[in-house]
């Protein structure tokens, strides 16, 4: 009749077919049941402009900004899904220059959080990464907005992402500490 070989062909894309199935039922349900998440606070302690460089060869002295806060934000819901690899959460300031009317959004602070992890974010940190201002001052900013992003990493399915945390208010930059 058929050779062991046809019948296993036939067998494997049979399994194959069922099992591609499966996890696209997985991903419209795991879709599907996305969990809200109640929005935490993110408290601004300590924030800074001075003059610096850049740790690069030829960097200009700018005004550079660095802030020190505090993060309390519950992420349980995202995190107890069967579907969950990992959470990347970020924190952003959204600004706009007065002087050109750009609008720009800066990565600060990012965490990438594993399944088995903790799942009450507290953390008290300072910024990861540089804060400076393309025009390379902060002169034409008044003021800040500070909101903590994340993003949902499934084993199976389309990712997603929503807020976890703000601020209570616009955060006001300060002028340059000079020294």
């Amino acid at each position: 009749m058929y050779s062991t070989l046809q019948r296993l062909n036939h067998i494997s894309s049979l399994a194959t077919t069922y099992v591609m199935i499966l996890l696209g039922l997985i991903s419209i349900a795991s879709f599907l049941s996305l969990p809200s998440v109640d929005v935490g606070k993110v408290e601004i302690k300590d924030l800074i402009v001075q003059k610096g460089r850049l740790r690069r060869w030829g960097a200009r002295q700018e005004e550079l900004a660095s802030l020190k806060f505090d993060i309390r934000t519950d992420l349980n819901p995202l995190l107890n899904s069967y579907n969950t690899k990992q959470l990347f959460i970020y924190l952003t300031a959204s600004y706009e220059e007065q002087s050109t009317g750009h609008t720009h959004d800066v990565v600060l602070w990012d965490r990438i959080i594993q399944r088995a992890e903790i799942r009450d974010i507290r953390a008290e940190a300072k910024n990861k990464y540089q804060w400076r201002n393309p025009s390379g001052t902060f002169k034409n900013v008044e003021y800040a907005n500070m909101t903590l992003h994340y993003s949902l990493m499934p084993y199976v399915g389309i990712l997603s992402s929503g807020v976890a945390a703000t601020a209570q208010g616009p955060v006001t930059i300060p002028e340059l500490i000079k020294r």
